[in-house]
């Protein structure tokens, strides 16, 4: 058992991991915002910062819920398809109900939720790998929005006009989605830090044997966190829909591998416990502007696969590294403190 004055260690060694984590991230987007402004003119222009902005605000959210899961040292690799599978089934509705309104948004929040408490039963109690889980789940949601569709697609005419309209409101002349997309993020951030359950999320990742002995409901926990991942990437499957007015049945395929790396760039960690949704929505930013810089300098498709993989291995690398330096710095403090 630990004694208060090695979990006092322990709790501000991880602090000021996170802090470094956070200032290297917000030195990386200086960095990069410089490289590619001297490479390509246009990339710090007003208009293409709206551009990495808006692509960065959905993905941001799904950042979010994927980083929500991360904490308690688990995955979702199935964040993709619970998109597809929200968004298509709200905008069938829409489209069937002419006079739709508000209600599509808690239907679409509703859906992605069901499905990460899917994903949530099928880890937490069925103690099932979350890889192995997610990842047939995945192929699940995907599949079933097929069968939903017979192949058939919703077009924009058949939104409502206010949705369409919502993802290009402008507020003080300002794109209104990447101020949603902050304002859910930091709110998602103060509910980790300032609530119970939040913290408990994290107490999980940490140490889940140690959550145990006190007292904590870690089958519980885990299962929150997969629900309320999957209510997020409902959310962002409604954003992601009325962005591209045209949805089908592959919407949103391959966020699977965008969001795990913006929550690992962002410095979540994988090992659980560690990391802020604040730096994951960093790291979609940090996405974003990459892939819109290599796209103004002409790079081809897969060479824009390749950095996102490599930036991948290179966050998880660094990952690994703080962590091994935090139980190094433990191991000498207890170690001194023991000869003193």
């Amino acid at each position: 058992m630990q004694t208060p004055e090695v979990r006092r260690e322990r709790q501000g060694l991880g602090e000021f991991a996170l802090r470094m984590r956070v200032s290297g991230v917000l030195a990386f987007i200086v960095l990069l915002g410089g490289a590619f402004a001297l490479l390509s003119p246009r990339f710090l222009s007003p208009q293409n910062l709206e551009v990495i902005a808006s692509n960065a605000a959905i993905l941001a959210i799904v950042a979010a819920a994927q980083a929500v899961v991360l904490l308690t040292r688990n995955l979702d690799v199935s964040v993709g398809s619970i998109m597809g599978f929200s968004a298509y089934l709200t905008a069938d509705y829409a489209a069937r109900h002419h006079g739709a309104g508000l209600e599509i948004i808690g239907l679409a929040m509703a859906l992605g939720g069901l499905l990460g408490v899917v994903n949530g039963l099928i880890v937490a109690y069925a103690k099932v790998s979350p890889l192995v889980a997610t990842l047939g789940t995945m192929s699940v949601y995907r599949g079933a929005t097929y069968i939903y569709a017979h192949g058939q697609e919703v077009t924009s005419n058949q939104l409502p006009h206010w949705m369409l309209a919502a993802v290009d409101f402008r507020l003080a002349g300002l794109p209104a989605l990447p101020m949603l997309s902050a304002v859910v993020v930091i709110v998602i951030g103060s509910f980790l830090r300032r609530f119970g359950l939040g913290r408990q999320i994290y107490a999980v990742g940490s140490n889940p044997q140690a959550a145990v002995f006190y007292g904590l409901r870690v089958e519980r926990v885990t299962l929150f966190a997969y629900a309320f991942g999957g209510v997020l990437c409902g959310f962002a499957g409604l954003l992601y829909a009325a962005r591209v007015g045209t949805v089908t049945v592959v919407l949103a395929s391959g966020w699977e591998l965008s969001s795990l790396a913006a929550a690992v760039i962002g410095g979540v960690s994988v090992a659980g416990g560690s990391g802020t949704v604040i730096g994951a929505g960093l790291g979609a930013l940090i996405l974003a502007s990459i892939d819109n810089g290599l796209v103004l300098l002409g790079v081809p498709e897969f060479w824009r696969m390749f950095v996102q993989g490599a930036a991948i291995v290179a966050a998880v690398a660094v990952d690994t590294l703080i962590g091994a330096q935090i139980r190094k710095s433990l191991i000498s403090r207890r170690l001194g403190g023991a000869g003193a």
